[in-house]
């Protein structure tokens, strides 16, 4: 083998082994690139979640603040502008609310106009649409009512009972129409005889339910009634019972809880002051908490 022979040999054999090498190099470079993707994957999939969540728990802080914002802007609404707790026995001067936009468009009394909350207080900041007006006697009125009343001692008043529902008469019990006890004997024809009793009498003989029965409920004065009665079939969005809160549009469950209730469909924001068993306090003007004590979930 000469030497010009040797020398290519020598070549080929180290240009082998570079080759080789550098495959390897390639497989290790190309292990590490998937093990990475592997990890960003596993991070993506892990963070986005909480990420999601945070964003979901900003959005509903924002929504539970300008739904006490816009609750408190339908009580003074009411009230005149003073903070006082919902009645609508009465309409306002300017008549009931039944557009949301005339809170942030405001009303005139005298000479003087009178606004009760920002444009953009009137945004449900979960969805970016206004939001849903809740009208007098809405279902879920009474659910949040007696949620608030179980979180934060306090007793449904006259006027909430109203607003939540027509009032409610309970059964009253009949006693059985009996004839008295006649005289000894009178039953029986002997002495010591037993009573007879008889049923009403029925001069016409008819069979079937008396007028009277216990079914039939007394019937109570509502002075909410006649809001009802001019408003039987309401078009949508043009309704004249009057709007007594607002509620988000979303459905689902909610990261938060507004006194224990998990879904937004429940969720109802209405100015509800805290006031003491004991009566009203002395400050006209006194608030509570900010429409409604928030208790989160863990």
């Amino acid at each position: 083998m000469n030497s010009t022979t040797h020398t290519a040999s020598v070549k080929s054999s180290a240009t082998a082994r570079g080759a080789a090498a550098q495959g390897e190099r390639g497989y290790a470079l190309l292990g590490l690139l998937l093990t990475l993707a592997i990890m960003s994957i596993y991070l993506v999939s892990s963070v986005v979640p909480n990420v999601k969540m945070q964003v979901q728990r900003s959005k509903e802080d924002e929504l539970i603040y300008r739904g006490n914002q816009i609750a408190k802007a339908i009580a003074r609404y009411y009230g005149m502008r003073a903070l006082r707790p919902l009645q609508i026995r009465q309409p306002p001067p300017y008549g009931y609310l039944t557009n949301l936009k005339k809170l942030r468009d405001g009303v005139t009394l005298g000479v003087t106009q009178f606004r009760f909350a920002r444009a953009s207080e009137l945004i449900d900041p979960l969805t970016g649409v206004e939001w849903e007006p809740v009208r007098a006697r809405d279902p879920r009125i009474m659910g949040v009512l007696q949620a608030y009343a179980m979180t934060n001692n306090w007793t449904i008043t006259p006027d909430y009972s109203l607003i939540a529902g027509p009032p409610v008469v309970k059964h009253a019990t009949k006693k059985s129409d009996t004839t008295a006890t006649p005289p000894q004997g009178a039953g029986s024809g002997q002495p010591g005889g037993a009573a007879v009793v008889r049923p009403p009498a029925n001069p016409n003989n008819e069979e079937g339910d008396d007028d009277d029965d216990d079914d039939d409920e007394p019937e109570m004065n509502d002075p909410l009634a006649h809001l009802f009665k001019s408003d039987a079939n309401p078009s949508f969005g043009q309704s004249n019972i009057p709007i007594v809160g607002v509620a988000p549009k979303l459905k689902g469950k909610s990261i938060h809880t507004l006194y224990g209730l998990e879904n937004y469909e429940e969720w109802v924001f209405i100015y509800i002051p805290l006031i003491p068993l004991n009566g009203v306090p002395n400050n006209p003007n006194f608030e509570g908490p900010p429409g409604g004590r928030l208790r989160t979930s863990p």
